[in-house]
């Protein structure tokens, strides 16, 4: 049963339930019995994300009050976010954010959740008894409303909403809902219907940001823009409307207005991170590498880091930097947008938890490798990608369905490129399992799906692999001959390396060139787990004692073996004494 039937389902009459969400135990034991003074309440508290998130889930809350600012660098802002993205939020349910900061950037923020009210610590007794009984009258008119809209459908909640207008006469908070309810539904005539008969009254925000939209549905783009920005004129923090405006002065090729207008709401709200997206987006577009970084900074220090929506944000980001990156022909301005980059990582890893921070990491060797192959004029270019590449997915190797989406989908066009088929097959069957994607990786993975050629020629190499590696006994030489053909096409396959390797050898050819090649593709990163056995066990064997064997040989094998401990893979100390 969803929060909502459970709501549906509870008997009138019962003491509403409250939880108050607040890091701060002696300021929620405060409010808590100033609320057991207004009322027959039940008043739970959490004081973590964590525990409200329980709580929610467990129980409908009647009302939340919410603090803006939570433990380890969370805010009350991203909790109401992820409590409606998972449905533990009933629409039913009133909100009143509260903070001791009154500063512009938390209360503008703490609006952006659109909560019932907004109150400033310390609470005292009567105006929380006002602002409590003013939330309650609003959240009674809209709950038949939204039963309505939960039990029948959008068009029976519309006819509700005009019911109860033609009973209550003028009210703004009901008109606005009803015209949320229109666009939704997208009656673009019923909406200019409604808009003509709120002309009697004074124009809220909500009726003006509504008339733009219809304005520019209606195609009257430039009369919406001058709609938003005589609103925003007389009322300069109404954030949203900034979101209006540069999305429509873009489409009217108003570019750099429109990266002025995004960065200006940016300003306001730094921690909602669509905001700084949007403005690194259209820097982008304008090749405004310092715009584009000061929102990649932006972005990195507030991180929405209470679920897995972070490292969505920073992929998005990062591949809005890459298209940036790549359209510059200077090599040394590619090296300081490089560095900036670096820099903006280091940022984030101040800000994402200990749990959060190895992804990053990953993430960030990820996203290195993918901008020196794009920008890749030499073999030994090249190998630092592969390098990267695979120290970035090392400490997953063997936990890559645990892996988001997003790294999975960054990773896979390199691993073909450098044909680690093993890789591929592991991130595959953790994709296949998947139903949902977010926006970035359905992006990359269509890009994939979009050349045929790609998986066609990932499926050959996994064949004439196998078809060498059952070869190699009984045939080493045909086997070599195989290898050798997969290295023209693949020069840094760490399988056909270890193939080639292994033939080598069997056949006691004494090949220096071509023995030290594949030694130092095979030694110069982490393997997969069954491909660091084999390279084990090949380095194992050039060094073990054998008359027959050349002592350059054996000094050889040793040295790629010492070099292997640079990758934390611990070897047996017998070989190591060998």
């Amino acid at each position: 049963m969803s929060l909502d039937q459970k709501r549906q389902s509870e008997q009138p009459g019962k003491r509403q339930k409250i939880l108050i969400i607040d890091d701060q135990r002696s300021a929620a034991l405060c409010l808590k019995g100033l609320l057991q003074q207004l009322g027959e309440f039940r008043v739970d508290t959490a004081h973590t994300y964590q525990q409200a998130l329980d709580r929610c889930q467990q129980t409908h809350y009647d009302l939340l009050f919410v603090d803006y600012h939570l433990t380890h660098g969370f805010n009350g802002f991203e909790l109401i976010s992820l409590l409606r993205k998972r449905n533990y939020l009933s629409a039913l349910s009133g909100l009143i954010m509260m903070s001791g900061d009154s500063s512009l950037e938390v209360i503008l923020t703490s609006m952006a959740a659109e909560p019932d009210s907004f109150l400033t610590k310390p609470l005292a007794l009567a105006p929380l008894k006002t602002k409590l009984a003013e939330v309650r009258s609003a959240m009674q008119a809209r709950a038949p409303i939204y039963r309505t809209l939960l039990r029948t459908g959008l068009p029976a909640a519309i006819a509700c909403c005009r019911q109860q207008l033609q009973q209550s006469g003028h009210d703004p908070k009901l008109e606005s809902l009803l015209l949320d309810l229109l666009i939704t539904a997208r009656q673009w005539p019923a909406v200019a219907q409604l808009i003509s008969q709120l002309k009697h009254y004074p124009p809220t925000h909500k009726t003006l940001l509504a008339e733009a939209r219809l304005l520019h549905h209606q195609g009257q783009r430039k009369q919406a823009i001058r709609l938003l920005e005589q609103l925003l004129h007389r009322s300069p923090l109404i954030i949203e409307a900034y979101d209006y405006l540069s999305h429509y002065q873009e489409e009217n090729q108003q570019y750099y207005d429109a990266l002025k207008t995004a960065e200006t709401a940016l300003a306001f709200t730094p921690g909602i991170s669509h905001r700084a997206l949007t403005a690194a987006q259209l820097a982008a577009d304008l090749n405004r590498h310092e715009d584009l970084l000061a929102a990649g900074r932006t972005l990195a220090d507030k991180l929405p880091i209470m679920d897995i929506s972070w490292i969505i944000c920073f992929a998005e980001f990062t591949a809005i930097f890459e298209k940036l990156y790549f359209a510059q022909p200077s090599g040394s301005l590619r090296r300081q947008l490089r560095q900036a980059l670096e820099s903006i990582h280091r940022r984030a890893l101040r800000r994402v938890t200990p749990f959060q921070a190895p992804f990053l990491i990953s993430f960030g060797h990820l996203t290195g490798c993918r901008l020196l192959l794009g920008n890749a004029g030499s073999l030994l270019a090249i190998r630092k990608a592969r390098r990267r590449l695979m120290i970035g997915l090392a400490p997953h190797f063997n936990t890559m369905s645990r892996l988001p989406s997003v790294m999975l989908a960054d990773a896979l066009p390199a691993l073909a490129h450098f044909g680690e088929t093993r890789l591929i097959g592991d991130i595959c069957r953790a994709l296949k399992v998947r139903d949902q994607f977010d926006g970035h990786s359905r992006h990359r993975l269509d890009e994939i799906k979009a050349d045929p050629l790609v998986g066609q020629a990932v499926k050959d190499l996994e064949r004439r692999l196998n078809l060498g590696f059952q070869a190699m006994t009984d045939a080493p030489d045909v086997a070599l001959m195989t290898y050798e053909q997969i290295l023209r096409e693949y020069p840094l396959c760490s399988e056909a390396h270890l193939g080639r390797l292994d033939c080598l050898v069997r056949l006691g050819a004494e090949q220096q060139p071509k023995l030290r090649r594949s030694l130092n593709l095979i030694t110069d990163c982490p393997l997969p787990t069954e491909l660091h056995q084999w390279r084990k066990r090949l380095l194992h064997q050039l060094i073990t004692p054998d008359p027959a064997s050349p002592i350059w040989l054996r000094r050889l094998g040793l040295s790629y073996l010492r070099r292997t401990v640079r990758y934390g893979e611990l070897l047996a100390p017998a070989a190591m004494a060998s």
